[in-house]
């Protein structure tokens, strides 16, 4: 089975200039783990929830070593004023890993759990981006597919 066979081709899509409470919005209102930074098909970089978290909170180390965090409101409504103030560009992960159309999706699945990513943006022989694909998606597709065979 290819990328191609079950990747979405309908995925969220945003410029690097986005204010990230926009992202953040848009995320939420099509219930979305991720957004692709992309402009006239060019992938710049990828925004995923865990980024926009990671940003938020402070590390459990500073936690553990200042615990103000824990009585003092203020210290993270800064945080997030901060946060608020920055732009897509600013925190999205440019260093993309990313399949090619025709990959098998064993290969893809592979990939992504050797680095721990959960979705990859999916380009053609063109290098313009055609789609995405997400642990979700490869499941679904091979599950579905051994359904089929064991119907047969």
């Amino acid at each position: 089975m290819k990328v191609s066979e079950i990747m979405k081709t309908f995925f969220l899509t945003v410029s690097q200039e986005m204010p990230l409470r926009e992202a953040n919005e848009l995320m939420h209102r099509f219930n979305s783990d991720y957004i692709i930074v992309s402009e006239s098909k060019k992938l710049h970089g990828i925004l995923t929830a865990s980024d926009l978290f990671r940003q938020l909170l402070p590390a459990y180390k500073d936690v553990m070593r200042d615990e103000s965090y824990n009585f003092k409101p203020e210290l993270i409504g800064k945080r997030i004023a901060d946060i608020s103030k920055k732009k897509v560009k600013d925190i999205m992960v440019t260093d993309i890993i990313k399949v090619h159309q025709e990959m098998f999706v064993v290969e893809a699945g592979s990939l992504m759990i050797s680095k721990n990513v959960k979705q990859l943006p999916v380009i053609d022989g063109n290098n313009d981006l055609v789609g995405v694909i997400s642990f979700r998606d490869i499941t679904w597709g091979l599950l579905m597919k051994q359904n089929i065979s064991d119907k047969s």
